[in-house]
């Protein structure tokens, strides 16, 4: 990273584990560039799927030695039942949003190469532990998995890192209806080994390192942030 005071864009900004992310970067001394789609006075609009709205927020930031990609959606619905615009728009916002993402750092590490940078994408669980009625967000997250190897490979040469952290289930907006269900509590809880649901800045902390220099060797790397579900994947 450069000598000043690295930079990082944070997509999906406004809430759950992008507003945790920038919190815990910002107190490590990251300048924090926050980005949603729902805008505020201190966080930039940003639709992650619209490829002109990301070139206008990564010409107005300017130089970045980082990125996290938190943005995403989820609803549910069985494959029988799920219209063709509710996939694409899955993949349009978790997938395609991640790619435009990277083609921006990639392409400013390839401006300037040997310059370290990284960036973390967000990815889940259930990437490779698949449930049903959410097949359109299962397979737009293992698209995150493979594109974010495929980004380490790319950007090895030029001084990129990048890799995935999968949540289990995270105390989120995303995840409200759920957790005010105790059935359904009692179901997410049974699965994961530790018995609990975690929290936003759990999995915040796991970025901020996977960003850091501490982390300098690991490149296309899946780090599970999950209390054990996948070591429980019966």
């Amino acid at each position: 990273m450069t000598g000043t005071t690295p930079r990082v864009l944070v997509t999906g900004a406004a809430s759950g584990i992008g507003a945790a992310c920038c919190s815990v970067l910002s107190t490590r001394g990251w300048d924090v560039v926050p980005t949603d789609a729902r805008a505020s006075d201190t966080v930039l609009a940003l639709d992650v799927s619209d490829e002109h709205a990301w070139n206008e927020v990564l010409q107005r930031v300017g130089h970045l030695d980082a990125m996290v990609t938190c943005a995403g959606i989820r609803t549910r619905s069985s494959i029988v039942d799920t219209p063709i615009d509710e996939w694409e728009r899955h993949l349009r916002v978790n997938l395609t949003g991640t790619w435009l993402a990277a083609r921006g750092l990639l392409r400013q590490a390839n401006a300037q190469p040997n310059v370290a940078r990284s960036m973390v994408t967000i990815a889940s669980v259930n990437a490779s532990i698949a449930v049903p009625g959410q097949a359109h967000y299962v397979a737009s997250k293992g698209g995150i998995v493979a594109l974010t190897r495929a980004i380490a490979l790319e950007g090895a040469p030029i001084g990129l890192r990048a890799n995935a952290i999968a949540p289990g289930p995270i105390r989120t907006p995303m995840a409200a209806e759920r957790l005010d269900d105790p059935e359904q509590v009692r179901w997410l809880t049974g699965r994961v080994p530790l018995g609990r649901v975690g929290e936003a800045d759990e999995v915040a902390e796991v970025v901020e390192f996977l960003l850091s220099e501490r982390a300098s060797y690991i490149n296309g790397e899946v780090v599970y942030v999950d209390g054990g579900w996948a070591a429980n994947a019966v």
